[in-house]
């Protein structure tokens, strides 16, 4: 272990015994060396000579601070994760005009994801790790890359072949691999040139990828299938070394290990931090969330009555060193999987929520109000909307968006207390549970224009009978250890819906609904358009002010990609990942057996208007 991995992991355990920190079980220990790269491997049958990117500039912090607007430069456009671009060439009157320009051809497998464009250069992140640029006018490749894996018969889980997201930092595209490592590839030519362990068995995985900042590499993980729990961890950009870690789940003697009933530490599974991660310059702050813990009955896991410290809790952190400034727990107590992973904003706006809004679960009655600096969002598959101090991690206010019967009141600080009625203690009952365990949201981004100061959500109407398994032992590689039933809520015929949020007041500015499933990011644009991909094979463009359709076209298979839009030569693009998309896990497809949402093939589609 370096010594700057041994302070790290002296950091990350303070309060804790040394000798319980320096012993920590293989999955949480400090990885091995950084590895230099394997020779070139010999070229691949069928794919075509290998090329270089010509005149590629190196992407600087001020850069990503700032992202000029024909570019597609992070994740969500920006690293406050508002999914929005200013271009404006494609609007409400012309975007009935938009036509396929390109496609192309992707690697099998799980499809979601979002590409990054930089300098007339599509990044593109295809499942299994395989990596490729291409001409984002034409499509032609001009590298590839593909990361050596074990026998896909030997990985235990499934989710970390999907990648949501690559980064670009300085000459680097910068990825989480599906066997645990960040890679760093030559922006140009597509050869690895470092690569880092982050050790462990094959349980810890990454499904959203990385982000980039201040020379600091952060990825979280996921364990959604392991008997552990996973972590965080921060890697120097230039040659991937881990610099700090910091594990979601208390040790025995570490703070919080009391709220875990006294429940052992072998028994604590599966809380990780595998949603998107999003950055505020001007504070200097991480933002993550984490998931909760398996199996999903406290019974079965021996919690009874523990709030689980670490899990579904917002954190604030110095990208640096991995230093937890504050930290809120969404969801004591999860018995429903609702894992408060997802992003949530930074976002400069005057607070005044209003009492009377639907669906307002609390406002804090000592909160300022007016101008600042806020983080909202909805992180929890509850479906709720929070907003927090990005600061302080102050609580603002929170809102109910699709019915949800699992909280049954937030108090003016925040505090979060469930339902006892629901809360799974009895093996041998059926529980009426709202939303479902894919969630009232699930991983699919929300959006943010700031000119309206509104931001957009994709959201799911259902709810689930569980009944918790009697049959056989709660074991990680059931996940809930459930039988569950999906249903519609009551006065509900349709699953997709988007909702568009005054992030100021909190009230609901429009609300959109439809039969199918709309399990796909959101994209706004300056010009008022929001774009969204859906199960039934549907990419819609909508008017941002009322939510009507303004566009749509169908494709091969399931939308499920991020949308992304981008500039070259003055011509305005739209993009989006098509097919092997995830939707029969996310999205209760047996409420809607008659939509045709073929899943076969994956292709990267891009619409721009007639020349």
């Amino acid at each position: 272990m370096s010594y700057r991995n041994r302070v790290s992991v002296l950091n990350v355990c303070a309060a804790s015994a040394l000798a319980v920190c320096l012993n920590a079980s293989s999955y949480a220990q400090a990885p091995a060396p950084v590895q230099a790269p394997a020779a070139p491997a010999a070229p691949t049958p069928g794919i075509p000579p290998q090329k270089t990117v010509q005149n590629y500039t190196p992407v600087t912090d001020a850069m990503l601070r700032a992202p000029k607007p024909e570019d597609w430069l992070l994740f969500r456009g920006n690293y406050q994760g508002w999914g929005y671009s200013p271009l404006e060439q494609v609007n409400k009157a012309n975007v009935k005009n938009l036509q396929l320009v390109w496609s192309r051809a992707m690697e099998p497998g799980t499809n979601e994801i979002t590409p990054i464009v930089h300098d007339g250069i599509m990044y593109i992140g295809n499942p299994s790790d395989v990596i490729q640029a291409v001409d984002a006018v034409s499509g032609e490749i001009i590298w590839e890359y593909r990361h050596p894996l074990p026998s896909r018969t030997s990985f235990p889980s499934i989710w970390g072949q999907r990648k949501r997201s690559i980064s670009l930092y300085g000459d680097y595209v910068i990825f989480a691999t599906w066997n645990n490592f960040i890679v760093g590839l030559d922006a140009r030519t597509g050869r690895r040139v470092w690569q880092s362990d982050r050790g462990g068995d094959l349980f810890v995985q990454n499904s959203s990828g990385p982000i980039v900042t201040n020379g600091m590499v952060i990825a979280g993980s996921t364990c959604q299938v392991a008997g552990h729990g996973c972590y965080v961890t921060g890697h120097d950009a230039r040659n991937g070394e881990e610099l700090w870690r910091n594990e979601m789940i208390p040790r025995p003697g570490q703070p919080g290990d009391e709220t875990w009933a006294g429940a052992p530490f072998e028994k604590r599974w599966m809380t990780g931090v595998w949603g998107q991660l999003t950055y505020d310059p001007g504070l200097d702050l991480i933002y993550y969330g984490s998931s909760g813990a398996g199996p999903a009955s406290e019974v079965q896991r021996g919690t009874i009555g523990g709030t689980m410290a670490g899990t579904n809790t917002r954190f604030a952190v110095k990208p640096k060193t991995g230093e937890v400034v504050w930290r809120h727990q969404t969801l004591p107590r999860d018995n429903w999987d609702q894992e408060c992973t997802f992003e949530m904003m930074v976002i400069d706006t005057p607070v005044n929520p209003d009492a009377n809004a639907a669906g307002m679960l609390s406002a804090n009655p000592d909160a300022r109000r007016g101008p600042r600096k806020t983080l909202t969002g909805v992180p929890c598959k509850t479906g709720i909307a929070w907003s927090f101090d990005a600061a302080t991690g102050e609580f603002l206010w929170a809102k109910q968006t699709v019915e949800q019967n699992i909280v049954a009141r937030i108090d003016g600080k925040g505090a979060v207390s469930v339902n006892e009625a629901l809360v799974l203690s009895d093996v041998n009952k059926t529980y009426r549970i709202c939303p479902t365990y894919s969630g009232g949201r699930d991983w699919p981004m929300g959006a943010y224009n700031p000119k309206m100061n509104v931001m957009f959500m994709p959201l799911s109407n259902a709810c689930i009978d569980s009944t918790p398994r009697t049959d056989r032992e709660a074991a990680p590689q059931f996940l809930y250890n459930t039988t569950n039933v999906a249903r519609f809520p009551a006065g509900k015929d349709k699953v997709g819906r988007i909702d568009a949020i005054s992030v100021e007041t909190g009230r609901t500015v429009w609300s959109w609904e439809t039969r199918a499933s709309n399990y796909s990011p959101l994209l706004a644009t300056g010009s008022g358009l929001l774009f969204n991909g859906s199960v039934d094979r549907y990419l819609r463009a909508f008017n941002a002010d009322n939510g009507e359709v303004a566009w749509q076209t169908r494709l091969h298979a399931r939308a499920s990609g991020g949308a992304i839009t981008y500039s070259v030569g003055g011509r305005q693009y739209i993009a989006i990942a098509a097919g092997g998309g995830p939707a029969a896990i996310g999205a209760p497809l047996n409420l809607t057996p008659e939509v045709d949402a073929a899943n076969e093939g994956n292709v990267m589609y891009v619409f721009a208007l007639p020349q």
